[in-house]
């Protein structure tokens, strides 16, 4: 059996709001959708692009930290493992793919900075804000990890 590891690290935009929920078993759970698309050339010299949808899944304080700062838009980075759930519906075995954050610095977030966000003035239109700002933390930076 092999001893891998594995690191899987995403940044993007989210596609939609978050979506929380609460197991029986307790604590909060954050589901996330970010695309990434490539642009290629294919063979007859047309430019493709192909979109992987990555989802994400979030636990306890990250969960929460998704619940109250993160919405369609967010720019965040996410670092964890891809996991493969399992599960029997009629009489089917289906599978689902997720990349879970790593419970230490396994989410980033992004504030209003420069480099994140194209300027209103280049967009010819007004920026539309769709979460809150994030506090300054005590360095007064605008990026946090959970």
């Amino acid at each position: 059996m092999s001893r891998g590891q594995q690191v899987v690290t995403v940044t993007g935009t989210l596609s939609a709001d978050p979506v929380i929920r609460a197991p029986q078993a307790g604590g909060l759970v954050a589901e996330l959708t970010i695309p990434v698309s490539e642009f290629f050339t294919d063979r007859a010299g047309e430019r493709q692009e192909h979109t992987e949808w990555m989802r994400i899944k979030l636990f306890g304080r990250q969960a929460e930290v998704a619940q109250q700062y993160l919405a369609k838009g967010r720019l965040v980075s996410v670092k964890g493992r891809q996991h493969t759930e399992t599960w029997q519906q009629d009489g089917e075995t289906r599978y689902s793919t997720w990349i879970y954050a790593d419970v230490r610095n396994g989410l980033t977030l992004y504030g209003d900075r420069e480099h994140a966000r194209t300027a209103s003035a280049h967009q010819g239109r007004a920026v539309q804000r769709s979460a809150p700002d994030f506090p300054p933390d005590e360095r007064g930076l605008n990026d946090f990890e959970f």
